[in-house]
């Protein structure tokens, strides 16, 4: 399977062309550095505390806040993550909470790029 890529700027664009202001981009831009460090790490204290339950709920809203924004690669791994708690393999959803914060940082960094926000 490709590897997708970091980021799909197509939904912050479709805002921006229904007549979303660039400041709500950034605003976007900037509730993903407040919000998504903290959710990051409650889903690794469930994938690593062996919660399934909380492990599929987390990385479910996860999912839908990062493919909202577009970041394509972020959600993949989230999805990842989901579905190995879904299916009764935590122990292998370890590996993958070790790739969130590279996987954030990418996102961020896909977003500050495309949308010009230092």
């Amino acid at each position: 399977m490709p590897e997708l890529p970091v980021l799909d700027p197509q939904p912050l664009r479709d805002l921006l062309e229904i007549g979303a202001t660039e400041g709500l981009v950034q605003e976007l831009i900037v509730l993903y550095q407040e919000d998504i460090p903290g959710r990051i790490a409650l889903l690794q204290k469930a994938i690593e505390g062996g919660d399934t339950r909380r492990t599929m709920a987390e990385s479910h809203g996860l999912k839908g806040a990062l493919g909202n924004l577009g970041l394509l690669r972020f959600a993949r791994l989230v999805e990842r993550i989901e579905t190995e708690a879904r299916e009764g393999r935590l122990a292998a959803a370890l590996p993958l909470g070790g790739q969130l914060q590279a996987a954030y940082e990418d996102g961020l960094s896909a977003m500050v790029a495309t949308f010009n926000q230092a």
